[in-house]
């Protein structure tokens, strides 16, 4: 007996569905503030957070925005330490804040009231 198979010798009407392609990535707000070279005519703060939290992202931003265009903002200049929190005006010797070591859930930072915090920052940028 011979076999039989149903071909109706077209190609298949609807093509095969493509999948869309993914969105690019956005960065994260910090990584867009960082500068490579700071300018002698701008003021310079730098960041240094612990990039894998989110809480240390959100306050790190939350700086950026009060500075806005006063200064230019580095974030991770340089690889911080672990639970490490540290916000310094480039000209000041003290840093604004320095929480060096923390655990979680990181209290001390959560129990920073960071519209204060940027208004030191603001302070210092005026002093400089």
């Amino acid at each position: 007996m011979a076999r039989t198979t149903r071909s109706s010798g077209k190609a298949a009407s609807s093509p095969a569905k493509k999948k869309a392609a993914p969105a690019a990535k956005k960065e994260p707000p910090t990584k867009k503030n960082k500068a490579e070279a700071p300018t002698t005519s701008k003021k310079l703060v730098t960041i240094k957070l612990a990039s894998n939290e989110a809480a240390f992202k959100t306050r790190a931003n939350k700086i950026v925005r009060a500075v806005g265009d006063a200064a230019v903002v580095q974030v991770n200049p340089e690889k911080p330490g672990k639970g490490t929190f540290v916000v310094k005006v480039v000209g000041v010797e003290e840093p604004i804040v320095e929480l060096l070591g923390m655990k979680r859930p990181f209290q001390p930072l959560k129990a920073l009231d960071m519209d204060e915090v940027s208004s030191q920052v603001l302070a210092a940028l005026e002093k400089v």
